[in-house]
């Protein structure tokens, strides 16, 4: 509780004061008003000399007014000295309402020396001083000002009516009843305090907006604090990540070299393994008994087989190097189909997979790379056949279609399918297994370097994830396109590849 006692105490000490930064802001306020009001009595002096001229106002007039008028430019020099020095903020707002008070009683002079209640046409300079306060000073500081206004004018209408104060024209007082008077007094004082309700509504107001304009500022100026962070915060990931890019390229490009020349170095070896088994097994060196005979076939078919995939990386490696680059020959398409379905026949008779292939308007020769043509076709055949189960059928499906109606009807399970490749003729290959399916998520997976849908240990067909990747490769080099389709689970897949050629 005496906590919360001192700091209330604190706060009320340190309203009591007004800080530095504040005190130039007041000062500045007060300088550029009693400019404002120099000014203008100024120029007023200037209409009442021009008026003496033209003869329109009474010599005797001019004096007090004249007087009444450098009053209120000469006070404005005390007071604003003094201002300067005040510190504590009820002296600092007596000595502005002091200010306002001598003011107030000048204008009150000049509107007696202008004739009193004949004068009260002046009365608008009152609605000046109220509303200027009312634009710098607290919202009470224009009632008590409109006070000052209503007291000085009602007294000095008072005491001229009673003949208490001389008239200054030396003039017989207008004819007014008390009733006439005091309705005019009501009107003319009522009249400040609206104009004192108007400005202090308006100071209000005044004071909310600058407040939310600060505090807009401030949010702002947080904002483009923030921002810039950011931005620096941006160049900085930029460079980060040009520098990973760069390093990830330098690595990427080591990695091809290093499979290139790993491939290389490896299949050399290997090469002489399989000779020289082939030639035990062939009994060249002699006869072999059934367990030697099983021995070496098992060399044989793991060599070929880890040349096989040896052969895979070294051109997949080429590919991503771009390195490996298309022979181009004319090829008897359909020649070449046949000879794949030869290729895989010994494999599929002993599984009981019936193979059929089927062409419509092929060419007879097309321009591309035999033998790449014959890798893509072996890789789709051996994988139909081992993902087929026994007793299954296999469909190779070949025609040429044009590229331009292929793009406007779409592609089966090709959902991006592009136009890009135009109305150019189109080599179009399917083959369509019974198979085990693929699910449709992993459609574009199986396509990708070493991956495969079943890739836990235990698995039930063997593999290395290669050969779709490297027949992907093989068939955009050509400037095809290759994808796959399935229904899912037990429903087969079909796989299809389409590459523009020029007939021969």
């Amino acid at each position: 509780m005496n906590q919360g006692n001192n700091i209330s105490h604190l706060h009320k000490s340190k309203q009591a004061y007004i800080e530095p930064e504040q005190l130039k802001v007041l000062n500045k306020k007060h300088f550029q008003g009693a400019l404002v009001r120099s000014g203008a009595n100024l120029f007023m002096l200037f209409l009442l000399w021009l008026s003496l001229f033209f003869q329109a106002i009474s010599p005797y007039k001019v004096t007090g007014i004249f007087y009444s008028v450098m009053v209120v430019v000469v006070i404005n020099i005390p007071f604003l000295a003094i201002l300067k020095r005040v510190r504590k903020r009820w002296i600092y707002e007596l000595i502005s309402l002091l200010l306002n008070f001598t003011e107030v009683i000048c204008y009150t002079a000049i509107i007696y020396f202008l004739g009193g209640i004949r004068g009260a046409f002046f009365t608008p300079c009152y609605a000046v001083i109220i509303s200027y306060t009312g634009t710098v000073a607290p919202r009470r500081f224009p009632f008590i000002v409109a006070t000052m206004c209503v007291l000085c004018f009602t007294l000095m209408i008072v005491l001229q009516y009673t003949g208490y104060l001389p008239d200054p024209t030396n003039q017989p007082m207008p004819a007014l009843s008390w009733a006439n008077l005091i309705l005019m007094l009501v009107l003319v004082n009522g009249l400040l305090y609206i104009i004192a309700f108007t400005s202090a509504y308006a100071s209000n107001l005044l004071s909310k907006n600058r407040k939310k304009l600060r505090l807009k500022n401030i949010e702002l100026e947080k904002s483009r604090k923030e921002l810039s962070r950011l931005a620096e915060d941006l160049q900085i990931k930029n460079l980060e990540l040009k520098e990973t890019t760069y390093r990830a390229q330098q690595a990427d490009r080591a990695k091809t070299e290093f499979l290139a020349i790993m491939s290389h170095e490896l299949r050399t070896p290997l090469n002489h393994i399989i000779g020289f088994t082939e030639l035990l097994l062939d009994r060249t060196f002699g006869k072999l008994n059934e367990t030697q005979e099983e021995y070496l076939g098992d060399v044989l078919t793991s060599s070929q087989h880890l040349l096989s995939l040896i052969n895979d990386i070294l051109d997949l490696s080429k590919v991503e190097s771009g390195k490996l680059t298309l022979e181009l020959t004319d090829v008897p398409i359909t020649s070449l189909l046949q000879n794949s379905v030869t290729m895989i026949r010994e494999k599929s008779i002993k599984h009981g997979i019936k193979v059929s292939l089927g062409t419509n308007r092929l060419p007879d020769t097309i321009r591309a790379d035999e033998r790449k043509l014959k890798q893509v076709m072996y890789n789709l055949l051996s994988n139909a056949v081992k993902f087929t189960p026994d007793g299954k059928e296999i469909r190779i499906e070949a025609q040429m279609v044009d590229g331009k109606n292929l793009a406007q009807e779409g592609c089966k399970g090709q959902r991006n399918f592009s136009s890009a490749i135009g109305a150019r003729k189109l080599l179009k290959i399917s083959i369509i297994d019974n198979g085990i399916g693929i699910e449709k998520e992993h459609l574009e997976k199986i396509f990708l370097p070493f991956e495969q849908v079943d890739s836990s240990l235990t698995r039930k067909f063997d593999g290395t994830g290669l050969g779709l990747s490297l027949t992907k490769r093989i068939v955009e080099l050509h400037g095809g396109k290759i994808w796959a389709y399935s229904e899912g689970e037990g429903t087969g897949s079909t796989f299809t590849f389409i590459i523009p050629v020029t007939e021969k």
